[in-house]
């Protein structure tokens, strides 16, 4: 399975991809722009080839672009609500343009609306997106959540209608799985017969074939807790066992997976990509 991290695009986003061949990454993961804001400047197309270029040089597969934060697909305000649509597919041109294969976002808070008008809302988002022509190269991936607060996609059942949906309207959606959202959300997969649940519960509830990458990160809140804070692979309350359980599931153990763990410098990305890669040589040894 290929393994990879989140990267800087400090400096152009064709430098995040030097970045991660140094990591010795097989895949990546980078924001398209600033993910704290709503100021949009088109990327140049010399920075986008160039991008595929190296991308391609580097043999890196899968390339995930991560959507601004501020987008919320979800939002009860209208004028949040169609602006976040906007920057949805100004970041959905971006991926495209830089040949990424995988658009990866969040969905958003409804407030205290509610699940079924969050459902709604993001499923006239995703057909305004289909109808702009966008996602016909880079699939668009739904990310699950912890749970948190009045935020929307904690459930793989919600995120599993968005996708069908999706597909009707014509854009081919997935999932992306984050294992520290999942964990905190109250998926446990801490035993053989947990992780062979779990896996099953993906594909029956979001989709055959819908999972497609991976956000490989342990967790700082325990089981069910909703708290939203990665920890290093292995050192937290998911552990290194657990994910040997998982990743070992046929239905799963292909699967590309990013790690967003916690950082300072490079140091730590080498540590953790060194842990996950000792955790998945363990795998074979499992009965």
């Amino acid at each position: 399975m290929p393994l990879g991290v989140h990267v800087s695009i400090a400096g152009g986003v064709s430098k995040s991809v030097e970045r991660a061949r140094r990591l010795g990454c097989d895949a990546m993961q980078i924001f398209g722009r600033n993910p704290r804001s709503w100021i949009y400047t088109p990327l140049p197309e010399a920075e986008a080839r160039l991008f595929r270029t190296l991308r391609k040089e580097a043999g890196l597969f899968p390339v995930v672009v991560h959507t601004n934060y501020l987008i919320n697909l979800t939002a009860p305000d209208d004028g949040i609500f169609h602006k976040s649509i906007d920057m949805f597919k100004k970041e959905l041109g971006i991926a495209e343009a830089i040949g990424a294969d995988y658009l990866v976002t969040h969905l958003g808070s409804p407030q205290d609306m509610g699940p079924a008008f969050a459902l709604k809302r993001v499923s006239l988002a995703l057909l305004e997106v289909a109808r702009s022509g966008l996602g016909r190269t880079t699939r668009v991936l739904l990310e699950n959540t912890s749970g948190y607060g009045p935020g929307f996609g904690s459930r793989l059942d919600d995120i599993g209608r968005i996708i069908r949906g999706a597909k009707e309207s014509g854009l081919d959606a997935g999932l992306c799985f984050d294992t520290c959202h999942a964990f905190a959300a109250g998926y446990s997969f801490s035993t053989p017969r947990e992780a062979d649940s779990l896996a099953k519960r993906i594909e029956a509830e979001a989709g055959r074939g819908s999972l497609r990458v991976i956000h490989l990160n342990d967790s700082r809140g325990g089981l069910g807790s909703k708290l939203d804070r990665h920890a290093d692979i292995g050192k937290g309350a998911i552990g290194a066992e657990a994910f040997r359980h998982f990743l070992n599931h046929p239905k799963i153990r292909k699967v590309p997976m990013i790690l967003e763990t916690p950082k300072d410098s490079d140091e730590d990305d080498l540590r953790n990509l060194a842990e996950a890669r000792r955790i998945l040589r363990g795998i074979d040894r499992l009965p």
